[in-house]
C-alpha cells in the first residue's frame, strides 16, 4: 500500500494527427494483409498545475462530444491536489488544469487505489478517490470513499461529499473503489469494506469455504452505493458481496442499455484467487469466474482486472495470475455462464505483477494497456484485440519504459489514448501517448 514516487521528463516535438495516421497507413502498408499493429506517438505533457510532479490519470470520454477528460494528482512537495483538464482535440492540447480539491489531506498517489473519474449526460462529471484517515491503532490509515462532481463539464466543482454511511462508526478501510454513470442519469460507486456487521443480501460466498485458509489478509465485502441523480444523493450504502481480495480494486462499466458491470479477484476455497465479473446495476447478480486460473496465494495480490462493455453487451476483462507457469497478464471476453477463453498479453517466467486496462471497441474489438515485460521490466506497451479470435498486435509505447499503472481510453474507432505514471530520482510525472489502430473492418 505504498505512494509512488515522482520525476520530471523533458518534452520534445509531438507529431500532429495527421502524421499519426500517416504512421499508421505506412506501418500497415509494411505489414501487409494481418498484420496490422498499432502505431504509438508520444504526447504533450499535462497542462501545468503549479506542481513539480504528477500521477495517478484517469480518462474518460464525454458521451455528448467524444472529447477526452483526464484527472490527475499534482504535487508540489508539501502535498497533492487532484486536477481536471479538457482536450477538444483528441490530445494535442489539454485546456487549462482546474483544481478539484480544496486542501492536501483528500488525496495522495496510490495506483491501485487512484480516483476514478466518470462522464455523465448534460456536461456531467464525478471523481471518486479513497481518502485517509489516520488511526494510531492501524498498521494502514483508515478511509472513506469521496465523490466531487461538477455541473458545467469540468470547469468548476461542488465540494466533496462521503459515499459510505457509516461514519460515526468506528473507522474502518473504503477502498479500491469502481464507480460508473447508471441508468439515464445515475451513479453507481462500489468498494472494498472491511465492515462486518451485517451480512450481504443474495451473498454468493459461503464463508465456512474459505474459514480454514491460512491467509495474510482478512477478506473484504463488495459494498454498492447508488445514486438517482449523479451523485447529489445517495442511498443507503448495501453489502453485496464477500469473500473480496481485499486489496485488489473494483472495476465497473456500463453498458450501452445503462447497465453496469463489475469485475474483482474472489477469494475461493483453498486460498484460489481468480476474477469473477458480476451485474451491479440495476440489480446485483450472481458473480461467474472469468476464467479457472487456480492461482494459490495466502494473501491479497494487490492487482485488480481492468473492464470495459462493448456496445454488444461483451465484457473485455484483462488480469493478473501468478498462477505457477502461467503468470502474467490476460485477456478475454467473460460471458455470464462459464469461463472464458483466455488470450496472453504478457507471459514469462521473469514477468512482474502486471496492470493492465482495456477499453472496447466498435465491432468486437478492444485495445489493452499493461506496464511489464517478459523479460520483467516496467515499461508500456498495448495490445490491440480483434474480435473473432485472431492473435493480439502489441506496441510499445514511445517513453514509457519505467511506467506504471496504465489508463486507457477509446478516442474514436481507430484511435486510443494512453495515460500513465512514470518514476525515476525520487520525482513522478503522468505521461500520454495517442495509439492508431487499424481501422474497424466491421
Amino acid at each position: 500500500m505504498g505512494t509512488l514516487m515522482p520525476l520530471a521528463v523533458g518534452r520534445r516535438r509531438i507529431p500532429t494527427l495527421a502524421a499519426l495516421l500517416a504512421a499508421l497507413l505506412a506501418a500497415l502498408a509494411a505489414a501487409g494483409c494481418g498484420g496490422e499493429a498499432p502505431v504509438a506517438e508520444r504526447l504533450p505533457g499535462l497542462p501545468s498545475a503549479g506542481g513539480s510532479s504528477s500521477a495517478d490519470p484517469s480518462l474518460a470520454a464525454d458521451p455528448a462530444t467524444g472529447e477526452l477528460l483526464l484527472t490527475w494528482l499534482g504535487g508540489d512537495g508539501a502535498g497533492w491536489h487532484l486536477y481536471f483538464s479538457r482536450s477538444r482535440d483528441r490530445g494535442d492540447h489539454w485546456g487549462p488544469a482546474v483544481r478539484v480539491t480544496a486542501d492536501t489531506s483528500e488525496v495522495h498517489p496510490h495506483g491501485e487505489a487512484s480516483p476514478r473519474l466518470i462522464a455523465g449526460p448534460g456536461g456531467r462529471l464525478a471523481v471518486v478517490w479513497p481518502r485517509d484517515v489516520p488511526v494510531s491503532t492501524r498498521r494502514w490509515p483508515a478511509s472513506a470513499i469521496r465523490i466531487a462532481r461538477s455541473l458545467d463539464g469540468g470547469r468548476t466543482w461542488l465540494p466533496p461529499l462521503t459515499i459510505n454511511d457509516d461514519t460515526t462508526a468506528a473507522p474502518v478501510g473504503h477502498n479500491f473503489q469502481g464507480a460508473a454513470w447508471a441508468g439515464d442519469s445515475g451513479l453507481v460507486a462500489a468498494w472494498l469494506d472491511e465492515r462486518t456487521s451485517a451480512r450481504p443480501v443474495g451473498h454468493h460466498h459461503d464463508p465456512s469455504a474459505t474459514a480454514q485458509d491460512s491467509t495474510t489478509e482478512a477478506d473484504a465485502m463488495v459494498y454498492l452505493a447508488a445514486s438517482p441523480d449523479f451523485g447529489a444523493t445517495w442511498r443507503a450504502n448495501t453489502p453485496v458481496w464477500g469473500g473480496a481480495c481485499p486489496c485488489c480494486r473494483i472495476a465497473l462499466a456500463r453498458g450501452r442499455d445503462g447497465s453496469v458491470v463489475a469485475a474483482w479477484r474472489q477469494h475461493f476455497r483453498g486460498n484460489v484467487r481468480d476474477i469473477v465479473t458480476a451485474p451491479i446495476a440495476p440489480a446485483p447478480g450472481e458473480p461467474v469466474r472469468v476464467h479457472e486460473d487456480g492461482w494459490v496465494y495466502p494473501g491479497c495480490p494487490h492487482n485488480g482486472p481492468g473492464l470495459s462493455v462493448g456496445a454488444d453487451g461483451r465484457r473485455h476483462v484483462v488480469w493478473y495470475t501468478g498462477a505457477e507457469g502461467r503468470a502474467g497478464l490476460y485477456y478475454a471476453q467473460a460471458g455470464n455462464t462459464g469461463p472464458a477463453v483466455a488470450v496472453p498479453l504478457v507471459t514469462g517466467k521473469s514477468v512482474l505483477s502486471v496492470h493492465g486496462a482495456v477499453a472496447a471497441l466498435s465491432g468486437g474489438d478492444a485495445v489493452a494497456a499493461y506496464d511489464a515485460t517478459v523479460e520483467g521490466g516496467r515499461a508500456i506497451a498495448v495490445a490491440w484485440l480483434p474480435a473473432g479470435g485472431e492473435k493480439p498486435r502489441r506496441t510499445a509505447i514511445p517513453g514509457g519504459k519505467g511506467g506504471v499503472y496504465p489508463q486507457i481510453v477509446a478516442a474514436g474507432a481507430d484511435l486510443a489514448l494512453v495515460a500513465w505514471t512514470a518514476d525515476s530520482d525520487g520525482r513522478s510525472e503522468v505521461r500520454l501517448a495517442r495509439v492508431a489502430l487499424p481501422r474497424a473492418r466491421h
